[in-house]
């Protein structure tokens, strides 16, 4: 259980780093930081959890709407 959890803790850091090498963002999240939206719903453990991501480079932020949605 601990192999598998160091495993996943560096893929998502390896990704993590990649995303950050190709100065990208997650546009969702950058233009509705207040939103609290999800993607799944685990009942077992009664948590939420984004799964997804919407990706774009940084310079192109200014393209995209900058008002929140409520």
């Amino acid at each position: 259980d601990r192999t598998i959890r160091q495993e996943t803790s560096k893929d998502l850091e390896d990704l993590n780093n990649t995303v950050n090498q190709l100065d990208l963002i997650d546009i969702y999240r950058t233009t509705h930081q207040t939103r609290a939206e999800y993607t799944f719903f685990l009942n077992v453990h009664r948590t939420f959890t984004k799964t997804d991501n919407i990706l774009s480079y940084k310079t192109l932020l200014s393209n995209f709407p900058k008002t929140e949605i409520i």
